[in-house]
């Protein structure tokens, strides 16, 4: 949807706790023209209220042969953002938000769609 919000003057931003040069590998390889920021220590996540404290951390560890990973160490809970899509206008509040509980799942055309409309009457 890109393309269409930018022609109604919308700019998209995507914000992650990944690092500057993985979100860099995540916008090559997906071949994403839009801005991705970094937030690794989710200052400006939190700031939102979109930090999620229950995202399952499995490594492995335990022991190894020879040099090899074997067996994984008991799951932990790590920090996440929800995923969410907001509409912030030029004042940066807050017009529209949407969230998933499904770390896949993002809003869908139409309600974006009708979100902007509703919100910008664009």
């Amino acid at each position: 949807m890109q393309p269409e919000l930018e022609k109604q003057g919308i700019r998209v931003i995507a914000l992650s706790k990944d690092t500057v040069e993985e979100a860099a590998i995540h916008k090559k390889r997906d071949g994403l023209s839009l801005t991705l920021l970094s937030d690794v220590e989710l200052e400006t996540i939190r700031q939102y209220g979109v930090e999620h404290h229950k995202a399952l951390n499995f490594k492995t560890g335990g022991f190894t042969f020879a040099g090899i990973p074997l067996g994984m160490s008991a799951p932990s809970f790590k920090t996440m953002a929800i995923p969410t899509s907001m509409l912030i206008d030029e004042k940066g509040v807050i017009q529209w938000i949407d969230q998933s509980d499904d770390y896949r799942v993002r809003g869908d055309d139409a309600r974006i769609r009708d979100a902007v409309q509703n919100v910008f009457g664009s």
